[in-house]
């Protein structure tokens, strides 16, 4: 028989503190050897109850997984376990100093291709835009940690931005070097 306790929270199913920073060694380790103990591999001669206790506690654990992995979407877990809810099609951050930076950034990717060394241009951006997303991470730490989930929140509707934008980097660097090529 399958015992899961689906009711425990992400960071509690891999033995973590509710923490932004978190043991990456302990939280692979743990999910490894869960993946072993659960994966529907290892039920195919039980019966359709276990099979299917088996799914559903791989995708809890592969999405408790991959919400932890990522710094976003663990600030934004976060702070849902504080009782925070995001609308996915209306939350946005409403700062327009930090709107127009990132604008301005999309705009110099996408001007990179008029610089004398476009890649180094892009390293450079990438470098910025990394720095400014720590930047970001360690005052959500700070919100959070004194309990003011409205300016963590506001963090979080920011890092989302930043995903998007080393997407962006990426793809220019590929196109860039398969121009060279």
């Amino acid at each position: 028989m399958i015992k899961f306790d689906f009711s425990r929270n992400y960071f509690e199913l891999f033995g973590l503190e509710v923490l932004f920073q978190i043991d990456d060694a302990l939280l692979v380790g743990n999910y490894q050897k869960m993946q072993s103990e659960f994966h529907p591999d290892r039920y195919v001669d039980g019966d359709e109850k276990q099979k299917r206790m088996a799914m559903q506690a791989t995708t809890y654990i592969n999405e408790a997984y991959k919400t932890l992995r990522d710094d976003q979407s663990r600030a934004r877990y976060m702070l849902e376990l504080q009782g925070l809810h995001f609308d996915v099609e209306k939350d946005t951050t409403q700062d327009m100093e930090f709107l127009m930076s990132q604008m301005n950034l999309r705009e110099q990717i996408d001007e990179v291709d008029s610089k004398d060394d476009p890649l180094d241009c892009l390293d450079e951006l990438s470098s910025q835009s990394r720095k400014d997303k720590k930047n970001l991470i360690l005052a959500f730490q700070e919100h959070y940690l004194a309990q003011r989930w409205d300016e963590a929140k506001e963090i979080v509707l920011k890092l989302q931005f930043f995903t998007r934008l080393q997407q962006q980097i990426n793809q220019k660097q590929e196109a860039l070097e398969e121009q060279l090529m």
